[in-house]
């Protein structure tokens, strides 16, 4: 009935019901929330949750619901931490439960009207409150036909009930209930759906459909991505650049690229180039390309209208003040100002005098209402700086819940999608629409990226890039798409990454070694096989073979011959890591990886403070590799030694998710960069920068710098996902790292080693 969860059970949820009596309350709610199992349990008069571990039985739908809720991490299902909050939602599910027949059509009414200004019936995430609503609009007859007849008198609720008729949680359950998950599994064994989901490398692509978008209509789509030249693109703005490209190519549609350039304090020529070099990149399609400050005397005459029309005026109150009077919904004076000043006062922010400084335009809509958003919100401010396209010609700029709305009307976008960080701005960006006559497009949202210990503020990681924290903003440490793409990410891996993750609207926090471990398979079957040493080694001397060099011609990888050749130089003198050798007994046998030669410790050389100096040993030509344990890099004293600097990188602060209260400077890591000097051989030299390998044992590693027989080439290593070991370990001999492993992980560490 449930996909299967990949984490541990916290509970499993057991149901056997039809008709009025279908649990919709608890089987999507635990859909919302990782770690539920749900089945089928014949015989049940209600549900039933067992809670993992303690073997708890908790029964019926909205207590099972509730339990679930209130176990998720950040509770948003139940209203979050605010008391008043979750109070409302139980406000809702005891009219909800109660309804009756005869109250149907004034319900409707009701929470019709309740929607013009709000998303949800409590706050600005998907509470149990509105899951109790849209099982009661499922199962009630009355009040689902009541909604579909006067859906034209009904416009707020309908649209909250074709959003969540699109989410999958949702949906799935429905199907459910309504037995088209058997019907659609039955058409699908003879064959795939031309419907079905698309399959990446790591399975299937995630549900695109979450959006519920209306009017997806072949060749007619048309979607924006509008980034503010204020940064280099980062990954939380590269899932926007593929999201919006995505529909709008699936739809034969347009994308169009535009760039929010309404605050010239931030804003530089610099970003406007890297970003276009990112969306290059990432292969992003747009038709073309545009700037909301090719629209600042439009916007400036929709903002006269506004006032004209006794919906907009000039407030000169100090910020802090405005701030404090919009949480306590007090009026400002400047509120009842006639049109004429307010014209007049407009007038001094364009020409950017001292006291249009000290004004902003704020829009007239009611200070008490209960959405934040409506308070009376800017519109326009003035700024002294000279803009980096228009330079001094303007003084006065719009704010982006201003100017988005009208440029994205004016541009024929169709549907305007969005993180879910901007949902409690979407009344009010349709409000804009219609207060300037304006048609509407339609805003839909998705929930942002975010992952534990990486920010994704531009403003922090311009606070890193300006202290020197970091050596600029592609720097290997930032999130940045120049960034991490330095570190090895591949865009395939970005793109299959940010796909099945889908287009839900659902917020979670991820580890960033998924995307590493996506990032892994995309890299590790296709890229050459080397060998690097340590400039800690200790030499090994060989005998029992006649004292030549030999220059045998090996595949570059084994399993891909079509990568080519390379040299593998062989003598009686090789170089081994310090830790393989101080793990290797006399009398053991190991064998030489690429070259096949299994080799025999003799005698182990070591100083007064039994240091390793020097090895004696006796190659064994017909020795098994089967027959060994260890299996150990190594390079021969006779081939040319290429300089090589290993870099890794750990996090740049050391919470895994900052709080509004914390201080930046509390968390910042101290210690970030990891370096290990080795030398490799001429088979690097062809290397050019972007060009990944991976070296035997050590891992998979990007090219950073060329360098030559003199000059080191600057190798970063690229994470696999893995969570085994620390930043920096990766750069330690893989006898030292195996050691620090759990005991239950050895065994996957000798299987790799192996390789």
């Amino acid at each position: 009935m449930s996909k299967p969860v990949k984490e541990e059970n916290k509970g499993v949820l057991k149901y056997d019901h039809t008709g009025a009596t279908f649990p919709f309350v608890a089987l999507i709610t635990a859909k919302l929330v990782p770690g539920y199992k749900v089945i089928v349990r014949k015989g049940l008069e209600k549900p039933e949750l067992t809670i993992v571990p303690s073997s708890d039985v908790l029964t019926g739908s909205y207590l099972c619901a509730k339990f679930i809720a209130r176990s998720s991490t950040n509770q948003q299902l139940y209203g979050g931490s605010d008391a008043l909050s979750a109070s409302r939602v139980d406000e809702w599910l005891e009219k909800i439960a109660h309804l009756k027949t005869e109250e149907v059509t004034a319900f409707a009414n009701q929470v019709n009207d309740h929607f013009i200004f709000r998303t949800f019936l409590v706050g600005f995430n998907i509470t149990i409150a509105d899951i109790a609503l849209f099982a009661r609009i499922q199962l009630v007859k009355e009040l689902k036909d009541d909604i579909v007849n006067r859906a034209k008198n009904l416009p707020h609720l309908t649209r909250w009930l074709n959003y969540l008729n699109g989410l999958a949680a949702f949906k799935e359950t429905v199907d459910i209930y309504t037995g088209e998950d058997k019907k659609k599994k039955e058409v699908k064994k003879e064959g795939e759906d031309d419907k079905a989901p698309k399959k990446g490398l790591m399975g299937w692509m995630g549900n695109m459909d979450r959006l519920a978008l209306p009017g997806l209509e072949e060749g007619k789509v048309v979607t924006r991505f509008p980034p503010e030249p204020s940064g280099y693109l980062h990954i939380g703005h590269c899932k926007a650049a593929v999201l919006n490209n995505y529909y709008a190519s699936e739809y034969k549609g347009e994308l169009v690229l535009r760039f929010d350039d309404t605050n010239p304090a931030k804003e530089k020529d610099e970003y406007v180039e890297n970003i276009l070099k990112d969306l290059k990149t990432l292969g992003i399609n747009y038709v073309r390309q545009t700037n909301t400050s090719d629209y600042f005397d439009l916007i400036e005459e929709k903002a006269i209208q506004l006032i004209k029309e006794g919906n907009g005026y000039v407030d000169n109150t100090a910020v802090d003040v405005i701030r404090d009077q919009r949480e306590k919904m007090i009026e400002s004076e400047c509120r009842n100002n006639s049109i004429e000043k307010n014209l007049e006062w407009f007038d001094e922010m364009r020409k950017g005098t001292a006291f249009g400084q000290t004004c902003v335009l704020r829009a007239k809509i009611d200070m008490a209402s209960v959405d934040r958003a409506f308070r009376d919100p800017a519109m326009y401010r003035v700024s002294m700086t000279p803009h980096h396209k228009t330079g001094d010609k303007y003084r006065a700029y719009p704010l982006y819940d201003f100017a988005c709305p009208i440029v994205d009307s004016i541009e024929g976008i169709t549907h305007a999608l969005r993180s879910n960080e901007y949902q409690n701005k979407v009344n009010l960006y349709y409000y804009v629409c219609d207060i300037l006559k304006l048609r509407r497009p339609y805003v839909s949202q998705y929930s942002r990226l975010n992952f534990t210990y990486v920010l994704l503020s531009k403003r922090k990681l311009q606070h890193f890039a300006d202290t020197g924290i970091v050596s600029g903003w592609n720097d290997p440490r930032m999130p940045t798409l120049q960034g991490i793409m330095r570190r090895g990410l591949t865009v395939d891996a970005l793109k299959e990454f940010t796909l099945s993750q889908g287009a839900s609207s659902v917020n979670t926090t991820m580890d960033i070694g998924k995307l590493w471990a996506i990032n892994k398979m995309f890299i590790e079957p296709f890229v050459p096989r080397y060998t690097c040493i340590p400039k800690k080694n200790v030499l090994v001397r060989l005998s029992n073979r006649e004292d030549t060099v030999q220059k045998l011609v090996k595949p570059k990888f084994d399993k891909k011959l079509d990568l080519g050749d390379k040299t593998v130089t062989v003598s009686n003198n090789i170089f081994i890591e310090y830790d393989d050798a101080a793990d290797w007994k006399e009398g053991e046998e190991i064998t030489l990886m690429s070259w096949g030669m299994n080799v025999i410790c003799r005698k182990i050389n070591k100083n007064a403070d039994g240091v390793v100096e020097s090895i004696d040993a006796e190659c064994n030509p017909t020795g098994s590799f089967k027959d060994t344990k260890k299996k150990l890099t190594w390079l021969s004293k006779d081939a040319k030694q290429v300089p090589v600097t290993l870099q890794d990188y750990d996090f740049l602060i050391t919470k895994a998710k900052l709080e509004e209260e914390d201080k930046l400077d509390d968390y910042i890591n101290p210690v970030t960069k990891f370096e290990l000097d080795a030398f490799s051989d001429e088979n690097i030299l062809s290397l050019k920068v972007g060009d990944k390998v991976q070296f035997e044992r050590r891992g998979l590693y990007i090219c950073d710098k060329i360098g030559d027989e003199n000059t080191p080439f600057v190798m970063i290593y690229i994470p696999d996902g893995s969570t085994k070991f620390k930043a920096g370990e990766a750069l330690h001999p893989f006898v030292q790292r195996e050691k620090k492993e759990d005991p239950k992980a050895k065994p996957a560490a000798k299987k790799s080693a192996a390789k």
